[in-house]
């Protein structure tokens, strides 16, 4: 019994040893300071363009932040101050122009904290062609995409350090990381036939890695159509004007023209491409020249008739188109 008692106060005296060590250690912060890293400042858009409205926003989930004083400078000017002040907007400069934005962080704690970015805005411009895309010789206008061919997009920066860009390409928000990197400046693709559209999105960015821009673009195939022309035997393909339904063939006989607008392959020759011509209802044999049917009336022969025109590219799955023209003689 008596141990038991010398065993209790000896427990007694190390218990009461421990607390006043630990009592005489000094007092710890109940919370750390805030560190800059614990805060983040973004922007909305992420990739501003030249003289556009941006949006600078503060955020963290160590502090609150609504009870900080928070100071704004804009290239090195103050512009507003005041406690939960998190968001700041503010309009960059022209394309190639720095702003520069810091945020004065003053915490409740006591901690204070800045936090900067240095913004370069860039116009990135998108192009696209339908470079396997059929349109006749001399046709002024663009050729349209068509179902199941081949598009090319290209970002233009109008950037200082255009030459030395990296660029990450999305297709229908697919990151496309064969196409990415440094001086890809252009992205290539087969629509399918059973999309309506693709969207393809670039951002760019410097070897530094520096934000420059990004661009976005929708590309929409449009429906090959078959136009019907005369062919004069001296001038050549009258393209300046279509023929219309219930063309005359003269006595003499004519040659008519058949450009396939925005077909693909652009090369008529290729062995992808296969015409099928037909006269009054019946299939004729391919001319040597696959667009072009030459008719001549018997003598003393009127009437009326039909030409129809069948192209197909054997190597897609829906990739074909037919015309009628009715004639007369």
């Amino acid at each position: 019994m008596q141990k038991n008692i010398k065993s209790l106060i000896l427990f007694s005296m190390i218990v009461v040893s421990v607390f006043f060590v630990f009592s005489a250690l000094p007092m710890q912060t109940a919370c750390a300071q805030i560190q800059a890293g614990d805060i983040s400042l973004s922007i909305n858009p992420k990739y501003p363009r030249a003289n556009e409205t941006v949006k600078a926003s503060l955020s963290t989930y160590t502090t609150d932040l609504n009870k900080a004083m928070i100071s704004w400078l804009l290239n090195g000017t103050m512009v507003i101050s005041g406690v939960g002040k998190k968001d700041f907007s503010f309009n960059t400069g022209n394309s190639g122009i720095q702003t520069s934005i810091e945020a004065q962080i003053d915490i409740s704690d006591g901690s204070s904290v800045n936090k900067k970015m240095i913004i370069t805005p860039a116009d990135i411009d998108m192009l696209w062609e339908a470079y396997d895309a059929y349109v006749p010789p001399f046709y002024k206008g663009k050729a349209l995409a068509p179902p199941e061919g081949v598009i090319k997009v290209v970002a233009i920066s109008n950037s200082s350090s255009s030459q030395g860009l990296i660029y990450n390409w999305k297709q229908d928000d697919n990151n496309k990381p064969n196409s990415s990197g440094y001086g890809k400046n252009s992205y290539s693709f087969k629509n399918s036939y059973l999309e309506t559209s693709n969207t393809i999105e670039t951002t760019v960015s410097s070897l530094l890695g520096a934000n420059v821009g990004s661009g976005k673009i929708t590309v929409r195939p449009e429906s090959p159509k078959i136009i019907f022309y005369k062919k004069d035997p001296i001038l050549g393909t009258k393209w300046e004007k279509s023929l219309a339904d219930k063309f005359t063939i003269n006595s003499s006989g004519q040659t008519i023209v058949a450009e396939p607008y925005f077909f693909s392959p652009k090369n008529l020759n290729s062995s992808n491409l296969k015409f099928k011509w037909s006269l009054g209802g019946s299939e004729i044999n391919t001319p040597a020249i696959k667009n072009e049917i030459s008719i001549k009336p018997e003598a003393g022969q009127t009437g009326t008739s039909s030409i129809q025109l069948s192209i197909n590219n054997i190597k897609t799955l829906f990739l074909s188109m037919d015309k009628t023209l009715n004639v007369s003689f």
